[in-house]
């Protein structure tokens, strides 16, 4: 039974904050694309610019039963300068500090009562990636401290808190990717050395659309429409969060949402990524459908650097009662990959999720953790030095001096990875 839950559910239940233009596209398209009640109506929409804000709700007004005045009012954390913060971060994060009140109120009356909260985000920008990070410090702290303090909102006492951050592709601006590198060091760890976020999920652009062609995914829609580069890239996103969630609703040996970071947590392993198998037949060898899921993994990575791997089956309800996939069979093959990739002694869990009907494949998800991050940041350290030797030449002094801090703690975090 899921975290929190009682005999009338039997799923966890989440809230989403999607933070920033990115971060709104992503959980407009999961409400578009999915149904599940593990989230229902719980979304609030984070933005300081309003016609982002306006796209987002024309593409899932009509997905949910509620009028257009109540999405404004109660789904919407519009904050900050109407100018927007353009891409820096720095005012983001200062806007959010000044306006939490206007973020904070939505959030509480439409995401209240969540058992685990989910932020989708965007790291290359200026506004998610200033806001997310200020928040889930802000939130964590609770009623009792923090901008929170003397509110009613002991929900928050216990909620797991995800960041699902998207790394830009990369050929984009230096800027961008000195502002996703800020702000995975930001997502992972306060500025005094504490944990930050309970767990940092990464998905890269770039790698994701090379996922995409590989495997001739469509590039156009019902419509004839074409797709674009980010449609493909939140395409997957969201295929992955629907699985990550379903493991907390209707399976066999649920996956506890906490189950997702108490372990690893213990290990210190603040970060992880998907890898996903989706229609594969029914009858193939599952060991073989973990290894192709290993293999699509939404960052590029060594798996046998691990220190966290769950695996989440997904299959259709009356091929697990008719025993085609079983518990049993699930595990078996877990344990047999893990221990060929070396990852006998990692943390993590197998479950075997229900899907309704009858069907003739399944879907897999990897979810590793605590992974070296040397193949996601290579590219984007260089163009990171760009920016920071530009801020030299510029009036960024008092920047760069906050830059060094958190330089310092991601490196630090990556130290403790590899002792």
């Amino acid at each position: 039974m899921a975290a929190g839950s009682d005999s009338r559910r039997d799923y966890t239940v989440w809230g989403i904050a999607a933070a920033g233009q990115g971060g709104g596209n992503i959980a407009s398209q999961f409400l578009k694309r999915t149904e599940n009640p593990g989230i229902d109506e719980r979304i609030v929409l984070v933005n300081t610019n309003d016609t982002d804000i306006q796209r987002n709700l024309d593409r899932v007004e009509s997905e949910l039963a509620i009028d257009r005045e109540t999405l404004s009012t109660e789904h919407v954390a519009n904050f900050g300068s109407d100018t927007g913060v353009g891409n820096d971060f720095f005012d983001g994060e200062q806007m959010a500090a000044e306006d939490f009140d206007e973020i904070f109120r939505p959030i509480n009356n439409t995401l209240g009562g969540s058992e685990a909260l989910l932020y989708t985000v965007a790291l290359g920008g200026g506004t998610g990636n200033g806001s997310v990070p200020y928040i889930v410090d802000q939130l964590s702290r609770g009623p009792a401290d923090g901008d929170t303090a003397g509110t009613n909102a002991r929900w928050l006492d216990g909620v797991a808190q995800f960041a699902l951050a998207a790394w830009p592709f990369q050929n984009e601006s230096t800027q961008r990717h000195f502002n996703a590198v800020c702000g995975l060091s930001r997502l992972l760890m306060r500025e005094d050395g504490g944990q930050n976020a309970d767990m940092t999920i990464l998905a890269s652009n770039s790698r994701l659309k090379e996922l995409a062609l590989e495997t001739d995914d469509a590039r156009e829609d019902d419509r004839g429409q074409f797709v674009d580069d980010k449609e493909l890239v939140n395409e997957r996103i969201v295929s992955a969060i629907d699985l990550f969630i379903s493991a907390g609703r209707r399976a066999d040996d649920t996956i506890d949402v906490k189950d997702y970071v108490r372990k690893p947590q213990r290990r210190g392993v603040f970060h992880a990524t998907f890898g996903t198998a989706l229609e594969k037949p029914i009858g193939l060898d599952l060991k073989m459908a973990i290894q192709r899921a290993a293999e699509n993994t939404y960052v590029p990575l060594d798996p046998s650097t691990a220190e966290a791997a769950y695996v989440v089956v997904r299959a259709p309800d009356q091929r697990v009662q008719a025993g085609d996939v079983t518990t049993g069979r699930v595990r078996d093959a877990f344990a047999e990959w893990k221990s060929e990739q070396g990852l006998r002694g990692t943390v993590g869990m197998e479950t075997l999720s229900r899907a309704p009907g009858r069907g003739r494949t399944l879907d897999v998800l990897v979810f590793l953790g605590g992974f070296d991050l040397a193949p996601l940041l290579e590219e984007s350290l260089e163009l990171y030095e760009m920016e920071k030797d530009a801020l030299r030449r510029g009036d960024g002094q008092e920047q760069l001096s906050r830059v060094g801090r958190l330089e310092e703690n991601l490196r630090q975090y990556r130290s403790r990875l590899e002792d």
